[in-house]
């Protein structure tokens, strides 16, 4: 082989010197950069899937009893060495494994959020994408139409009312990607005396269980429609906190909000729908709170020029895809607060890519 190895050399030279001077005769000029970045995208399609796949499979539980060789964990699935050695390649290299003496194990990222028997395991919403997986034609649709292509002609809202499976399967993704937030939420905003609070379009209570069990004296009521309220019981009653949390059934934009809450949150509540809706809705909150009385707005903020992070760029096409609305910028959100006569507003960064935008009536 080390004999042959000269000659393959030159000749792969003179391919090269060949296919330059192809390129000068036909006068076409060489790329300023390489082409890394469509690698990088085009193979990111297959980042998801393949820890939808790693997800159902039990991967992350298996190797939490003990790190394993790619060769047990072959064995164990029933899997062969290629599909093994590449299943676990992607997600050693994406971060959710790492290699060690030849066994591969958790990091701390699958350790919180990939077991099913963690408080944050986002296996919900895992299941949900695995059961509405995105397609070109599907997305091609949505932003030709400028609806949701996910349903079909079906709004996303009505079909989970009147199809309470899909409705359970969403909630389910909402409490699992919402759960870490909501206690970034309860951690690092500012509800200090807030005594009763309206959590509008509350789904699972994730955000209210998490401000609950930091203020005790604290009292949330998820506004939500009936079949969503059905769901959010159990979820209050799994955590022991009936006596703190209750549910009032109701459509937000055709019905008033109820009195008697000195704090309105809409966590996760304004990128679903237009400026428009959630400029009604801001109005209605400010309507229905007492003087001193909050809103507060939890959401994934585009920078100001709405190009970065790519987190929240790509979750605005996610919207686009799913719903009516899109990520905003905290100058959007604070505008809208502004001129439905909010004062005060302030932003904190709560919890890896969110913020809570807060505001006072005077």
């Amino acid at each position: 082989m080390k004999e042959l190895m000269p000659l393959i050399q030159k000749q792969e030279q003179e391919q090269g010197k060949s296919i330059f001077s192809q390129y000068q005769k036909l006068n076409i000029p060489l790329a300023t950069c390489d082409d890394r970045l469509l690698w990088e995208t085009w193979m990111s399609m297959f980042h998801f899937p393949t820890l939808t796949v790693a997800d159902e499979l039990g991967l992350f539980s298996f190797l939490d009893k003990r790190p394993n060789t790619a060769s047990d964990i072959a064995k164990s699935f029933s899997l062969g060495d290629r599909a093994t050695e590449a299943i676990l390649g992607v997600m050693t290299s994406l971060g959710y494994l790492v290699q060690q003496d030849g066994k591969f194990n958790l990091t701390e990222a699958s350790r919180n959020f990939l077991l099913p028997e963690s408080p944050y395991y986002w296996g919900g919403m895992l299941k949900l994408m695995a059961n509405n997986p995105l397609s070109h034609s599907t997305l091609l649709e949505a932003l030709k139409n400028d609806k949701s292509s996910v349903y079909k002609e079906q709004d996303v809202w009505e079909t989970h009312e009147v199809e309470p499976e899909k409705a359970k399967l969403f909630t389910s993704a909402m409490q699992s990607m919402t759960m870490p937030g909501a206690a970034g939420a309860a951690k690092h905003g500012d509800f200090t005396d807030v005594k009763r609070l309206l959590d509008v379009g509350g789904g699972s209570a994730a955000v209210s269980v998490a401000l609950a069990k930091r203020y005790p004296n604290m009292h949330c009521t998820i506004l939500d429609l009936p079949v969503v309220c059905s769901i959010a019981e159990e979820y209050i009653s799994q955590a022991e906190l009936s006596h703190q949390i209750d549910t009032y059934e109701g459509n937000f934009f055709t019905q008033p909000f109820p009195n008697g809450y000195d704090a309105i949150l809409f966590s996760n509540i304004f990128h679903d729908w237009t400026w428009e809706k959630c400029l009604h809705l801001a109005k209605q909150s400010f309507e229905a709170l007492p003087k001193g009385g909050r809103i507060y707005l939890h959401e994934v903020l585009l920078s100001d020029t709405k190009d970065t992070p790519l987190v929240a760029t790509s979750y605005s096409m996610c919207m686009v895809w799913w719903t009516q609305g899109k990520q905003f910028t905290a100058g959007e959100l604070t505008k809208l607060l502004l001129g439905v006569g909010f004062e005060d507003v302030s932003v904190t960064p709560t919890h890896s890519y969110y913020s809570l935008i807060y505001a006072v009536k005077p």
